[in-house]
């Protein structure tokens, strides 16, 4: 299994050197099932796939037809009913019905525009009709600041390009198809393939316990930073998937900017580090700045700070998690990381954390009101 952005980089890659494979992506999930929409695999032309689109009961039957895609030229949209005889029979996945739409990689010129997107990391929805008879036509990349492709229903492109830039404002929206009415008055799916940057952790401190953490976060697909001025801890030796920066606090004003992307964790065990880092980071676009300790250190570092004269709005104190992480009882600086990161997801993910018993539904998408749109 690979990350999202491995998958990415991989359909870059092939875009730009005109390598031949195919591209499936789950357009469509009713009831329960392991991957939501927006799930995607890659078939190269040997046959091999990467990235899954399911549990892995579906993977080697959307390479075989992978291999007929190629072969024809012609995309096509498989239907996966996943009732639960299949399901145990398999012993994987969930019950449910899934569409896969199975497309061939092409080298167009809206196509080349988003391999540049994945490669210069931009905010981006990709839309495609899912009818049968217009899966050919050219996808539509709609970006911040552009929108590239064309399709012949002016209407349909105007509505799908509202939807776009609707789903760009708000960044926990999920992938989705809708149904949309075109300029004949029939009624067409459009998927609506939302894709995001990888979200940035900075870790402030090189501590042992920071080292999990970062490897966690590495693992989850965060783009690591490690910060801390001491070069004998701060080492790619200690944190091989992260970036190392040897800055000290007088060199925070130097640093790149953060965005809303941004998750700051601040642990650097060293009280005047801490305030420094603290001020920086709460000053900053991050909409999450998270400090190791108990509640009555945090208290002391913003009476400290205060003093000083620096006094933070309440919208920035709204982005501050003190004591860190979900209650999970974490003792070791594994469990600790963990603890961390389950928070950083659920806050990303605009969810509460707890048990999943207690919940009505495992997803909860971030769904836009399409009034007007049909």
């Amino acid at each position: 299994m690979q990350s999202k952005q491995n998958i990415t980089e991989r359909l870059s890659t092939m875009i730009k050197t005109n390598q031949k494979g195919v591209l499936a992506s789950v357009v469509s999930v009713q009831g329960s099932a392991y991957k939501r929409e927006g799930a995607k695999m890659i078939v190269g032309a040997d046959g091999d796939y990467h990235g899954m689109v399911s549990g892995g009961c579906l993977e080697s039957d959307v390479s075989a037809i992978a291999v007929q895609v190629e072969e024809t030229g012609i995309p096509m949209i498989k239907k996966y009913e996943l009732n639960e005889e299949l399901v145990w029979g398999l012993g994987l996945g969930c019950p449910g019905t899934v569409e896969i739409l199975i497309e061939p990689v092409s080298f167009s010129a809206e196509w080349k525009h988003l391999a540049d997107a994945y490669v210069n990391a931009e905010e981006m929805v990709v839309c495609k009709v899912l009818q049968t008879k217009e899966t050919c036509s050219p996808l539509l990349l709609v970006t911040n600041s552009d929108v590239f492709g064309d399709w012949t229903d002016e209407i349909l492109q105007k509505k799908a390009v509202s939807i776009a830039h609707q789903k760009l404002s708000q960044q926990a929206s999920a992938s989705e198809s809708i149904c949309l009415k075109a300029k004949n008055g029939e009624e067409v799916f459009v998927f609506f393939d939302v894709h995001f940057p990888a979200p940035q952790l900075v870790i402030f401190g090189a501590g042992d316990d920071a080292i999990p953490l970062a490897n966690l976060g590495a693992m989850l697909g965060f783009q690591t930073t490690v910060i801390d001025p001491r070069p004998a801890f701060n080492t790619k030796e200690r944190f091989p998937f992260a970036e190392i920066l040897i800055a000290g606090t007088e060199q925070y004003e130097n640093l790149s900017v953060f965005d809303s992307r941004s998750y700051i964790v601040i642990m650097n065990h060293q009280f005047e580090r801490d305030t420094n880092a603290l001020t920086f980071a709460l000053q900053s676009a991050a909409l999450y700045v998270g400090v190791l300790g108990p509640r009555s250190r945090r208290e002391k570092m913003i009476a400290h700070l205060q003093n000083q004269g620096i006094v933070f709005s309440k919208e920035e104190m709204k982005k501050l998690f003190s004591p860190i992480g979900l209650d999970i009882g974490a003792d070791t600086s594994e469990e600790i990381g963990l603890s961390i990161m389950a928070e950083i997801i659920a806050f990303r993910n605009r969810h509460q954390g707890g048990f999943l018993k207690e919940q009505s539904f495992i997803h909860q998408k971030s769904r836009i009101p399409i009034n007007g749109h049909r």
